[in-house]
């Protein structure tokens, strides 16, 4: 997956995930936009982002907001929590915002990462992250041999009208 200038718009229906650092005016913090789909398909695009912006010299805290994900699959889960143990490795600081997206939090919550990642925490300065403007990110499109999450289309039984 090439890294790209993000100068496409995130509603884009070819674009399955789209990844961004907004630019934040606090030191020590990265703020991570992430609109789409995070599933077995684009989840290591995203796992590759986070670990590169988490090892960053002079990173404490990482926010990443997904109040732009329109499906959150087990794979994403799989990648937060693994973006939290390599923070927790370099003193690093995860924070996740959900953006008021139920579906996301329900998701977080029954995977228990609510419990051990800092999710949607009362301070309300990143109920949107743009503070500045995008900066380069990443892209999944979609192929036209799958679906729109990746697999191919499975027929089911038909069931009578």
């Amino acid at each position: 997956m090439p890294h790209t200038a993000v100068h496409r718009s995130a509603a884009d229906p070819d674009h399955l995930l789209s990844v961004h650092t907004v630019a934040d005016p606090r030191p020590g913090r990265v703020v991570v936009e992430v609109v789409g789909e995070v599933d077995v398909r684009t989840a290591p695009a995203l796992d590759i982002y986070l670990q590169s912006k988490a090892g960053r010299p002079g990173v404490r805290e990482l926010v990443v907001f997904l109040g732009q994900v329109r499906f959150l699959g087990a794979a994403g889960i799989r990648v937060l929590a693994r973006a939290d143990r390599r923070c927790r490795m370099r003193g690093v600081h995860l924070v996740i915002r959900t953006g008021g997206r139920r579906a996301v939090l329900r998701a977080l919550q029954l995977a228990g990462l609510d419990q051990i990642i800092a999710v949607d925490p009362a301070e309300g300065d990143l109920a949107h992250p743009r503070v500045g403007r995008r900066r380069a990110g990443w892209h999944c499109r979609s192929s036209a041999m799958t679906s729109r999450r990746g697999r191919d289309p499975q027929p089911g039984p038909r069931r009578p009208a």
